[in-house]
């Protein structure tokens, strides 16, 4: 984890109250991370990602860049797929982690931001967090037990009947 000494930390109340900016913004450890708007390669990932699982999936379960509040944090995960009974705090935010996170790694992120974004998924009571590196052409499944990584195909037992082909995610 990152030595958060010079960093001002925020509660969840003060990172509500920011200012909208263009990008992303995540609460994680009190920290703020920013990330610029994504690029083309990224979007057409997580697109294809999504029209793949809410074909399978009861309306809304598959989202894209939605927020869940995770402990004292705020992830936004590039796609997810929810509990089929995720919990809602007030109607107005999802709470704990989605069974499915899938972060689109771009060259923005950090490794030490994506470590620390797993972690917190698992322990919010992620089933499965999918880490997919574009420019490797693989995925990385991240479960509380175990890391396995995909060069080809991958279905998951989380939602019956998906098969993912990772040479047609990165067409």
């Amino acid at each position: 984890m990152r030595d958060m000494s010079a960093a001002t930390l925020l509660t969840f109340a003060q990172f509500e109250a920011l200012p909208e900016k263009p990008g992303k913004q995540e609460l994680l450890h009190g920290r703020v991370i920013e990330t610029p708007p994504a690029i083309y390669l990224h979007q057409n990932i997580v697109s294809r990602l999504h029209r793949l699982l809410d074909r399978l999936l009861e309306p809304e379960r598959a989202w894209i860049d939605t927020g869940y509040r995770i402990g004292d944090g705020w992830m936004v995960p590039d796609v997810s797929v929810s509990w089929p009974e995720q919990q809602l705090e007030d109607g107005r935010y999802l709470l704990h982690a989605p069974m499915v996170a899938v972060e689109v790694v771009s060259p923005s992120n950090s490794a030490e931001d994506i470590q620390e974004k797993i972690e917190a998924y698992l322990s919010g009571g992620a089933g499965e967090v999918w880490i997919i590196y574009p420019s490797a052409r693989l995925m990385l499944v991240h479960t509380k037990t175990e890391v396995r990584r995909f060069v080809g195909n991958y279905e998951t037992r989380l939602v019956p009947g998906f098969a993912l082909s990772l040479a047609d995610l990165f067409l």
